[in-house]
């Protein structure tokens, strides 16, 4: 037996926030759909065939391709539901708007499905996931109507649907989806009682892209033995380029101590790098320690420092691992096994000053915005124009007949980006919050000191983050920070 759960949009709209409220989600997390589930139980029987279901393991999504979406966006003051102390007004004391964004996606296929090809559900439990579906008017949004069906087996395929599969972290061309996990139902009831949000429990999961299903009947063995870097793309597709990075690990740094101001990054992301490997066995691949990576793009620890808000005052809000597209399948396992692990992972940092520092990752996190990989990435779509946040080191010292923005230029195709179409050299970086120049006390020992400068480049076409450049870009010295018209990112 398996089980899948048909939604079909009603007014072929789903309305759902992603990482950020103006970006779309899509493919639909499952999660979310448990939710909507979650949301119309009420009996015992209920909650027993949702504990069930969030046991059965992370389903595959069936939906059209994230290239057959259109995408429509909406913004302006709304009321808000939080209350202030003294705010407000006559007619909603405590309360004042706030301004919104809103994002609809039109797939080209008005139905998608969640599908567990393993599951074996008994007739109890089908019977009550039948009934819940039934009572489902929406999924995301109120204004995303849908009607849910439920099928004992594996439904249907479509030849306009795209296969996005489970799959482990650091999976080329994963996309992080939220997922239901043994508990979920628990933590969710516990949430509404105290009056928390449904999202600050969710749990992410890799998925990729499989080839689209190409007949009506689908042969389950067959999906699962489908390379999982084998998602269908024409060879015409001219999207963004992607850049040297394959992911982006970030953890906080946990409040309740003195903030770290943006000149000792360096000091932090030494003392990350010294932490990654200690913790990865010997001997130590090349494109994780760097040493004899000949040229090869490779690990990056980088600090992430608070900007692009008007409160912004550049404090380190956490620290980052880039992930080169070029590390070995069975490196990248041993670095993230080394990171990630659940008995022992990475969870604090000895910085030369102070009190060691306490990590925390959550890749679930969508606030603040400067701990969210996409705001250092740009997401999937990339963008043109990048600006440093923190100074380029010059990998040599400019010369007469080479020019600094020249300089630049190579130095990003150097770290594997394309060659920039331009090069602005800034007196200061013109980002709130950013980063003029290190303390020359967290300097590396034993390395040429070459000029430091701040510039905004522009590329042909959008390009997938993160960005550094410079002498000194493994450590976070030379990161940029996708600039956007009308950006107002907050922290």
């Amino acid at each position: 037996m398996a089980l899948s759960i048909v939604a079909r949009l009603r007014d072929g709209r789903y309305d759902a926030a992603a990482i950020r409220p103006s970006e779309p989600e899509w493919p639909p997390h499952p999660a979310r759909l448990f939710c909507a589930l979650v949301a119309s139980a009420g009996e015992a029987a209920d909650w027993a065939a949702l504990t069930w279901l969030e046991t059965a393991g992370p389903p595959q999504v069936w939906a059209s391709p994230v290239e057959e979406t259109a995408v429509t966006r909406a913004a302006g003051f709304v009321v808000i539901n939080a209350t202030e102390r003294g705010g407000g007004n006559l007619t909603r004391p405590g309360r004042s708007n706030g301004y919104r964004q809103r994002t609809t996606v039109m797939p080209a296929d008005h139905e998608f499905a969640l599908v567990w090809p393993d599951a074996e559900p008994d007739d109890a439990t089908l019977g009550r996931l039948v009934r819940l579906a039934r009572r489902v008017p929406y999924v995301g949004r109120s204004t995303s109507s849908v009607e849910l069906t439920v099928v004992p087996d594996v439904v249907e395929g479509k030849a306009s649907w795209t296969i996005y599969r489970p799959a482990p972290l650091g999976t080329p061309g994963g996309r992080l989806l939220r997922v239901p996990y043994p508990g979920y139902v628990d933590a969710l009831r516990a949430a509404y009682d105290r009056g928390d949000r449904a999202w600050e429990f969710s749990r992410p999961r890799a998925y990729v892209a499989n080839r689209p299903l190409v007949a009506s009947t689908v042969d389950v063995e067959g999906i699962d033995a489908v390379d999982v870097g084998s998602a269908d793309r024409s060879p015409a597709d001219t999207g963004p380029v992607a850049g040297p990075y394959q992911d982006l690990l970030v953890w906080g740094i946990q409040r309740g101590r003195m903030a770290i101001s943006g000149d000792r990054i360096l000091g932090v992301t030494a003392a990350l790098r010294k932490a990654v490997l200690s913790r990865v066995p010997d001997p130590i691949p090349t494109l994780i320690s760097g040493h004899g990576a000949d040229g090869q793009p490779h690990v990056a620890y980088l600090g992430l420092p608070s900007v692009g808000h008007r409160y912004s005052d550049g404090h380190v809000l956490g620290v980052a691992v880039a992930v080169p597209r070029a590390l070995a399948a069975d490196d990248r396992r041993t670095l993230l096994r080394a990171l990630l692990d659940e008995a022992d992972p990475l969870a604090n940092l000895t910085v030369p000053w102070g009190r060691p520092l306490e990590l925390e990752y959550r890749p679930e996190r969508t606030q603040p915005w400067g701990l969210v990989p996409e705001r250092w990435t740009a997401g999937r779509r990339g963008a043109s124009r990048w600006v440093s946040v923190t100074p380029v080191m010059l990998d040599r010292f400019p010369k007469r007949h080479h020019g600094v923005a020249e300089l630049l230029a190579r130095s990003l195709v150097a770290a594997g980006y394309p060659e920039p179409q331009a090069v602005d050299i800034l007196p200061t970086t013109p980002v709130r919050g950013g980063v003029h120049r290190p303390r020359s006390a967290t300097l590396p020992e034993g390395r040429p000191r070459r000029p430091f400068v701040h510039c905004r480049v522009e590329f042909a076409t959008p390009v997938v983050g993160p960005v550094i450049a410079g002498s000194l870009r493994y450590l976070g010295s030379g990161l940029f920070v996708p600039e956007k018209d009308g950006d107002a990112d907050a922290e």
